[in-house]
């Protein structure tokens, strides 16, 4: 299979945090002081340092007004990734079986295309 990066929880749920503060407009420290902690902590967190336990996690939900699940979300790889993904199970078959599959891809792309 083909490498694919992957991120730590606490990254993704950091990136979130931050992302979610940016958009409600909040300063790291105007946030930090919301949840009684220090900006440095909230930092840490932010950048994936440390993972914050559950009861600040919910804390955290809480003062950002969302849903605990929201931090943490994941975006979706980009399609390189997945074509990738594809080409790398594609390879171990037979040549002629490669290219059958590629002929059924496009015709089931020529197909979503005409519903679209």
């Amino acid at each position: 299979m083909a490498f694919r990066k992957t991120q730590s929880v606490a990254a993704v749920v950091g990136k979130n945090i931050s992302a979610r503060r940016k958009l409600l407009k909040y300063t790291q420290a105007e946030l930090a002081e919301k949840l009684n902690m220090g900006p440095d902590s909230l930092s840490r967190i932010e950048k994936g340092v440390v993972a914050p336990r559950f009861q600040r996690l919910a804390d955290i939900a809480a003062a950002l007004d969302c849903p605990i699940a929201d931090l943490f979300k994941v975006d979706k790889p980009p399609l390189s990734v997945n074509l990738e993904i594809v080409a790398d199970m594609l390879r171990p078959l037979p040549s002629d079986a490669q290219e059958d599959l590629l002929s059924l891809m496009i015709v089931i792309a020529k197909t979503m295309k005409k519903r679209l």
